[in-house]
């Protein structure tokens, strides 16, 4: 079907890092303080598509609709939404049988990839018993060349509220407060907009970030945040590595947010928070000129599988440098469980136009030492064609991480990295204020770390309507 503890007691050397880096974040400070929606308003974004899903055929996929909320009143900020949908039901041997309506917290991009009985999971696995058999055995992994795709998964609803109790403190609880610090890569819109496209360059991870949590958003415990990194042959192409520049997302936090954003300090209760194992999220930014905006955040702090990111923003409106590090399950005692990535991404602008390029690089780490790093290119075109009608390209390229120790055995010494290849080109037509339509396609070619090569891709149309 289309659905695709810190323990009571703290050692103090673990301590003095979490304060080592809580101390970094008073030294360091991209973003207006904005919410999911920038501004108070309705809005609704509707689609239809179809497409080939990996190892599927053509198909219609149907229909999603996504209908959200602002309103400011007084004192208070409330947000919402919901996502429905009738999308194509069909079976492991990739034949559509039927509708289903209902919420989803499934969108266009995740779509095009089809799944497998009911999970997050692309494809068939070709991986044959032998390779298995010496893999495990090598690494005590069972390997999968199939695609993981956790990570394109939205929210099916949101709701916030936000009470500001002047002009500089807010407190706000939710399902996605959305209060974010810095930059980070990212999808260029929210899922289920006509903008996005994969992050990252696509990478397969079993890591579900919508709140900061694996697998579901609806019993999360505490340190249902932690990353786990994917293992090289857990998925066709791994190397995925999160941000935590959001330190807000389903959590009830405090902010204070200083005269023009100069600086905003906010700290978080993420959902599964209980007394017995406390966790915090806390974040800064520090905008001292319009040139320079600094960030960092803590996801976690006071335990162990804290995970730590800073970012700054440099330039004008022409020029706009995004420079980010993320450092993934920090103070755990296994010392081969950490990740951490870093890249740069550069918007160009001509001067008195709207016809920017936005390149972007990252490259993804990890404490194993057996798997190599990953990385991963892309670059965003804009141009506009007439006052309505305007093109967006997005293109990106993925080199996934591999075991070293598939090179001692004959059945899985010719595995490599395996690598992604996505192009989205769109047209987006402004209709009048209020409409808006955009047309597109998506192609993605994966090539999984055992050779075996899929694609898949979708077109459809985006209606969207602000009221």
């Amino acid at each position: 079907m289309l659905s695709f503890s810190i323990k009571s007691e703290i050692r103090g050397a673990k301590m003095k890092k979490i304060i080592s880096c809580v101390l970094s974040l008073l030294g360091l400070a991209v973003m207006a303080n904005a919410q999911v929606l920038p501004s108070e308003q309705m809005k609704n974004t509707a689609w239809t598509g179809l497409g080939c899903p990996i190892d599927g055929d053509i198909m219609f996929y149907g229909f999603t609709d996504t209908f959200q909320s602002r309103f400011d009143r007084g004192k208070f900020t409330v947000e919402a939404m919901l996502n429905w949908s009738f999308l194509s039901y069909y079976d492991d041997n990739g034949d559509m049988d039927h509708f289903v309506f209902g919420t989803s917290n499934l969108n266009p991009l995740s779509i095009k990839y089809g799944t497998r009985n009911g999970g997050y999971i692309a494809g068939d696995n070709k991986v044959s018993s032998a390779e298995a058999a010496d893999a495990y055995a090598a690494t005590g992994i069972n390997p999968s060349d199939q695609a993981n795709v956790s990570n394109t998964i939205q929210d099916s609803y949101y709701v916030n509220f936000i009470y500001h109790l002047n002009k500089n403190f807010d407190f706000g609880v939710g399902t996605k407060l959305n209060w974010q610090v810095g930059p980070a890569p990212r999808y260029g819109s929210w899922l289920w907009e006509s903008d996005a496209h994969v992050r990252q360059g696509g990478f397969s991870t079993s890591y579900d970030d919508r709140s900061g949590v694996l697998w579901t958003t609806s019993s999360e415990e505490t340190h249902s945040y932690r990353f786990s990194v994917d293992a090289p042959g857990s998925a066709d192409v791994v190397g995925f590595v999160p941000y935590a520049n959001k330190y807000a997302k389903r959590a009830a936090g405090f902010r204070f947010v200083a005269d023009d954003n100069v600086l905003e300090i906010g700290a978080a209760l993420p959902n599964g928070f209980n007394t017995d194992d406390f966790v915090v999220n806390s974040g800064i930014k520090f905008a001292p000129a319009e040139w320079i905006l600094l960030a960092a955040s803590i996801e976690g702090a006071f335990d162990d599988a804290a995970n730590f990111y800073t970012g700054a923003t440099l330039g004008m409106k022409n020029f706009i440098l995004d420079l980010y590090f993320a450092a993934d399950t920090l103070f755990t005692d296994a010392d081969d469980d950490q990740a951490y990535g870093t890249g740069a991404a550069i918007t160009f602008t001509i001067p008195n136009t709207k016809i920017s390029l936005r390149p972007e690089l990252g490259i993804n780490f990890f404490q194993n030492d057996n798997y190599t790093p990953a990385w991963y290119t892309g670059a965003e075109f804009d141009l506009p064609l007439t006052k309505q009608l305007a093109l967006n390209i997005w293109g990106s390229f993925a080199v996934g991480s591999k075991d070293k120790r598939w090179d001692d055995s004959d059945s899985t010494k010719d595995w490599g990295t395996g690598h992604i290849i996505d192009i989205r080109p769109a047209l987006t037509f402004d209709y009048s204020k209020n409409t808006t339509f955009a047309v597109y396609i998506d192609f993605e070619q994966r090539t999984a770390f055992d050779d075996i090569s899929r694609h898949c891709w979708s077109t459809g149309l985006f209606w969207t309507y602000i009221f």
